[in-house]
């Protein structure tokens, strides 16, 4: 499937979004990779198009697949296997928000709302 870099970090160190290509800013390309294709709307060249032409059912079920794909990997101590499906879901949940018209500012103030909530 459509994959994107995983973000970098290991358990002993905070996570490093802005690192290189491995950081944020590859999710922001993507993010700008997912409005072009919504744009274009072409879904006979297009994975992305045919997504989002299908409508937020069709994309929630691929994060829901996806989202199952990373847990079966995790419980099974895979680690190369969670960082590739990770991205897939990483992926396909950026077609989702696109296909219900989400921002990633707004997922990120609710995220910014909640820090030290807990």
């Amino acid at each position: 499937g459509a994959a994107v870099a995983a973000v970098g970090y290991s358990s002993c160190r905070p996570l490093r979004c802005h690192e290189g290509a491995s950081g944020f800013a590859q999710l922001d390309k993507l993010w700008a990779t997912i409005q072009e294709r919504k744009a274009e709307g072409d879904s006979s060249k297009s994975w992305t198009a045919r997504l989002l032409k299908a409508g937020p059912e069709k994309c929630a079920q691929k994060v829901g697949e996806e989202a199952t794909e990373v847990a079966i990997e995790a419980a099974c101590r895979r680690h190369e296997g969670v960082v590739k499906e990770s991205a897939d879901l990483l992926f396909h949940l950026f077609v989702l928000w696109a296909s219900m018209g989400v921002e990633p500012r707004e997922v990120l103030a609710e995220l910014a709302r909640r820090e030290g909530l807990s």
